[in-house]
């Protein structure tokens, strides 16, 4: 480091500093789409000169360069049935299908991959207990509607083991049956009223420190 800044002279200027315009910055976003981003752009910039060479032979050789590159940025494909077929498919789409050449395979024309899906809508509602979620609450509803009968009873028993391990993991170990049961009884408006303090009706048993929760973090 003293070498370096012994050879330093005290007239020797900074170099100026160059102030990019930002009109003339090339940006992704004010570029044309790729179509197929599996790719990437520079394959697409190859496939676009491709399409301006006059010479058929030339292009025709630049075609199969093209070809071997696709290959190689997805070398998983070779694993996929006719993966050379589908390479020249996808080469053909990224051209529009104007590339003029003499292609090995005939060509498939891949439909409706840029159509924009429907959005989905996000699910609205009330979830009056967030820790057992919509689908718990869901279940519970269509316990309430059934008829009592072992069916019902297995049904109840499988939501509430659900139940006690959604508790546990929002609340941490120490999750009683009871509880279970009171928010059973409270979702089915007193229509279903288990008992899990028989012998032999209690639920599954949750391990102490099963379960990662917000005081218990970082245990293990």
């Amino acid at each position: 480091m003293a070498i370096l800044q012994n050879n330093i002279k005290k007239e020797d200027t900074p170099a100026p500093i160059i102030q990019a315009n930002p009109d003339t910055l090339d940006y992704n976003s004010t570029r044309e789409g790729v179509k197929m981003p599996e790719y990437g752009r520079f394959v697409q910039e190859m496939v676009d000169y491709c399409l301006t060479i006059t010479d058929r032979k030339a292009r025709q050789r630049y075609a199969y360069a093209i070809a071997n590159v696709m290959a190689g940025l997805n070398p998983d494909m070779r694993d996929v049935p006719d993966y050379q077929h589908k390479i020249w498919d996808h080469l053909a789409y990224l051209s529009g299908y104007k590339l003029d050449i003499d292609y090995p395979f005939a060509i498939n024309k891949i439909e409706g991959r840029n159509i924009i899906p429907e959005h989905l809508s996000y699910p609205k509602g009330h979830i009056r207990f967030r820790h057992y979620g919509r689908l718990l609450e869901k279940a519970v509803n269509e316990l309430k509607e059934m008829d009592e009968g072992p069916q019902r009873d297995e049904l109840m028993r499988l939501i509430a083991n659900r139940m006690k391990r959604n508790l546990a993991d929002w609340k941490g170990d120490g999750v009683a049956d009871s509880k279970v049961a009171r928010d059973i009884e409270y979702y089915t408006e007193g229509r279903v009223q288990p008992n899990f303090s028989k012998p032999g009706e209690g639920l599954m048993h949750i391990g102490e420190n099963r379960f990662r929760t917000r005081r218990n973090k970082g245990l293990f």
